[in-house]
């Protein structure tokens, strides 16, 4: 039986990057038609994106690839010409196209707890199949949830490759930055081992530099969602973590955001010179993701009424410029700067700066039920903006897993809550 096991996990490996190869061409095709239909708020941006995230899995197939959780520095794989590869990232990818069932049964054979977050319960079962690309190393961080490092420990198991753990500190200080920057200088070490390759410090530099260019776009077009003729939808921009996280340090990311701004631009001028006026809408903040499974949710709350989601708390830009000089002690202030990073007072005061800087109604919060951090956070964080005027709706449900979506239920809430909503404004 086992002789029968790992046989079939060495041919599931062997074919996995043909399966993926055909996967990613269909994925590009179906992302071609259905991203915002075929409306005039048609934004040709995202068709960039997808040719990117295509192209940068193919090489983490061909060339072997860095596991990673979701707040690795990207930039120093991309100084290394090193393709990562986001577990989080793959789930939630998985999910949109309907593959997760199987990484979730994997997961289950092997006695991965039920209660355990979808994201990696789905990383870790998809792992065992060996429907990943082969990795080189597997590195992760301590960044706001626990789950990075045990998935990673798991999947060092699995593969028999090894790994490292970051350790990010809560608070920033000169030790604190010293500390992590030193643990990121030996990410470097460890990767030039295992690759044979040397990080050269113009490419460090050269990433740095690209990751400025990128969050400066980042940083332009939350300023021109402001303009409520904006027809980027909250929807699509809650699938930044692609090019903000994963993407970032190359010339995808900064291709992408410019694309973005340029069109977003080019639409709301278009509609000023047009006349157009929008409508007084009912204006959300959404905090935490989205199901990235089909899920109906978003239809729901655009037929509910007169609504937008005018920002997401994800595509808050919370790091500094980093510097090309001194780039693992940029690095690891931008690690540390992270709003969900430490206090909960960090991630309120967040919370009211966008409210405020988008003029919103209301706020939806969409817990996955497997993420504690969130979800403790919660009650205190509605309390909190209650007392500021902002009424905040707490959706349960889950990112990866369809079966913990209950459709009707939410269509139930989020219709009262908009209906309450509406009659206050």
């Amino acid at each position: 039986m086992l002789s029968m096991k790992k046989t079939k996990n060495n041919l599931t490996r062997r074919l996995a990057p043909f399966f993926l190869k055909e996967f990613l061409r269909i994925l590009n095709f179906y992302t071609r038609i259905t991203v915002k239909g075929l409306d005039n708020n048609h934004i040709n941006a995202f068709k960039y994106l997808s040719k990117y995230v295509i192209e940068h899995h193919f090489h983490a197939y061909k060339y072997g690839s860095i596991w990673t959780t979701l707040f690795v520095p990207s930039e120093i794989l991309f100084a290394m010409e090193l393709p990562s590869f986001s577990l989080e990232i793959a789930a939630a990818l998985c999910a949109r196209y309907g593959k997760s069932a199987q990484g979730f049964a994997e997961a289950d054979l092997f006695a991965i707890p039920t209660d355990v977050c979808s994201f990696h319960r789905a990383a870790i079962g998809h792992a065992f199949t060996g429907f990943y690309p082969p990795p080189k190393f597997l590195v992760g961080t301590s960044t706001i949830c626990d789950s990075n490092l045990k998935t990673i420990k798991i999947c060092e198991s699995a593969t028999g490759k090894e790994s490292l753990i970051i350790d990010v500190p809560y608070e920033m200080s000169d030790f604190s930055v010293k500390y992590l920057a030193d643990q990121l200088r030996n990410l470097t070490k460890c990767l030039e081992k295992v690759s044979g390759k040397t990080m050269k410090k113009d490419s460090l530099a050269r990433a740095i530099d690209l990751s400025n260019q990128a969050r400066e776009k980042m940083i332009e077009i939350n300023r021109v969602r402001e303009d409520s003729l904006s027809p980027l939808s909250g929807q699509d921009s809650l699938g930044f973590m692609l090019p903000s996280h994963l993407l970032i340090g190359s010339t995808y990311a900064v291709d992408f955001y410019s694309k973005l701004l340029e069109e977003l631009k080019e639409k709301i001028a278009a509609k000023k010179r047009e006349g157009i006026k929008e409508e007084d809408k009912i204006k959300i903040l959404w905090l935490e993701l989205k199901p990235y499974f089909s899920s109906d949710i978003f239809s729901k709350i655009e037929s509910a009424g007169n609504v937008k989601i005018v920002f997401e708390e994800i595509n808050h830009v919370y790091w500094e410029k980093l510097d090309p000089e001194n780039p693992y002690e940029s690095l690891a202030r931008k690690l540390i700067s992270n709003h969900n990073n430490g206090p909960l007072e960090r991630r309120l005061d967040v919370i009211k700066m966008l409210s405020k800087t988008y003029h919103v109604d209301g706020i939806i919060a969409f817990s996955t039920w497997g993420c504690r951090r969130n979800n403790a956070a919660i009650p205190t964080i509605k309390k909190e903006m209650n007392r500021e005027g902002y009424p905040l709706l707490n959706l349960d449900g889950d990112c990866v897993d369809d079966s913990n979506y209950m459709s009707g239920q939410i269509a139930t809430r989020i219709e009262g809550f908009l209906e309450m909503l509406g009659a206050r404004k």
